[in-house]
């Protein structure tokens, strides 16, 4: 296991375990290695064998909402919810994200504009369990999909 997969899992287990500013960093330390990817020539990081899987970095973006959320920084999670949206990739990850983010982001918005009790807004949001219809359109041998799948947050 990679450095970064490991950050990963370790930002997953942190979040899980609401530890959330630890997550946050990890997370976000995972996200920063998968946006220098994006940038870097591919022959470059395929030699140095430090390719993440872009599936990873989509539930890396996932998980980092929801730290965000939890942590009480609703302004970057609400950001970040509408980046996913946005995104508009085509793999089985990235759709799963974005129908995440689309039922999350009403809510974000809403607890960003008006106050929320941080108690109902977990409530109030798509959680790994309710997005089981998702789920089954993303490969059984996604392993960042079985991370969270596994989180059961």
């Amino acid at each position: 296991m990679s450095y970064s997969t490991g950050s990963l899992r370790a930002g997953i287990t942190a979040l899980k375990q609401e530890r959330y500013l630890e997550a946050i960093n990890l997370l976000e330390s995972f996200c920063y290695c998968c946006s220098i990817q994006e940038s870097a020539p591919r022959r470059l990081s395929e030699r140095n064998g430090s390719r993440m899987d872009p599936s990873e970095c989509t539930l890396a973006q996932v998980a980092l909402v929801m730290a965000y959320q939890r942590s009480g920084d609703l302004e970057r999670s609400t950001a970040l919810c509408q980046e996913l949206l946005e995104q508009g990739g085509s793999s089985e990850a990235d759709l799963w994200a974005q129908e995440w983010a689309a039922q999350a982001l009403p809510t974000l918005r809403q607890a960003a504009e008006h106050y929320m009790p941080p108690e109902e807004l977990m409530t109030r949001l798509p959680t790994v369990q309710q997005l089981e219809e998702c789920q089954a359109l993303c490969s059984s041998r996604d392993p960042a999909l079985h991370l969270l799948k596994s989180a059961n947050f």
